[in-house]
């Protein structure tokens, strides 16, 4: 089995791919499905007691876990929040924090998990194989569902701003009263707008590691973070890894395609 990490990104998703990790309590705005790429069994728990050990599983948006992954590989694919594959999830997830998969439900795609863990699939074909996994555990093909126009004027401007960005002004972008533009975008995506504007943050800084573009702390004030330590306390509670480590080359290999880079890209 390899040992190289990769993390593939996409506009609405991101998949890390590694042989083995072991991570503490770490939670994160996105529904995370988790595969075994060997068919062996992982490690999963989670504050409310539960735990588990399956070869699938799906963690909800803001759900704690500790993950341990020994030796099995793991493909960990990342769903925007906004995105319709992680409102395709919704239904299967229900109000399980951590909801297991019967593996059997992904058929012949297993065969490709492991050509996805020595790294031996191209990017196009592991954003394929990504989409395929999300409909057999939806049990359906993925569809557009379109977000409310004014809550997509609100999204285009989070991502796309550096810096303080006041509920007023997201509020006139939308022509609504905070009050209402703050229920409908909980309604919208299931989470706060404050934690969307940290969730961007963190998906802008994890896109420049993709063109290892220079020092951690210019990369964290890019990104919209006040400084590297507010980056690094982030990503701990998001991923369990520090920024160097996806920043450093001979551990992990980060690959990214043109709609990422255009919408998580450098304003």
């Amino acid at each position: 089995m390899g040992t190289q990490n990769y993390l593939h990104l996409w506009d609405d998703r991101f998949l890390y791919i590694t042989p083995a990790i072991r991570s503490g309590l770490t939670a994160r705005p996105s529904a995370t499905l988790l595969v075994s790429a060997s068919g062996r069994p992982f490690a999963l728990e989670g504050t409310d007691g539960t735990r588990v050990r399956c070869t699938a599983a799906l963690v909800a948006p803001h759900v704690p876990r500790r993950l341990d992954v020994d030796g099995c590989g793991l493909l960990s694919l990342n769903m925007e929040p906004s995105s319709n594959v992680a409102r395709m999830l919704e239904g299967v997830q229900g109000d399980r924090g951590i909801q297991v998969i019967d593996a059997q439900c992904f058929g012949r795609l297993r065969e490709r998990f492991e050509a996805a863990l020595q790294g031996e699939l191209r990017d196009s074909q592991l954003r394929e194989l990504s989409t395929r996994m999300v409909e057999a555990v939806a049990g359906r093909p993925l569809r557009h569902v379109p977000l409310d126009p004014r809550i997509e004027r609100v999204l285009e401007r989070a991502r796309t701003h550096v810096g303080p960005l006041p509920l007023r002004d997201l509020s006139a972008e939308a022509c609504l009263s905070p009050d209402r533009l703050t229920h409908l975008f909980r309604q919208q995506l299931g989470l706060s707008i404050k934690r969307y504007l940290l969730w961007t943050k963190v998906r802008r800084t994890v896109q420049q590691f993709a063109g290892r573009s220079g020092p951690l702390a210019d990369i964290a004030h890019k990104g919209g973070f006040t400084d590297m330590a507010h980056m690094s306390r982030t990503y701990q509670r998001c991923f369990g890894l520090v920024p160097s480590f996806l920043a450093n080359g001979a551990q992990v290999q980060v690959r990214s395609d043109v709609g990422a880079l255009h919408t998580w890209g450098p304003p």
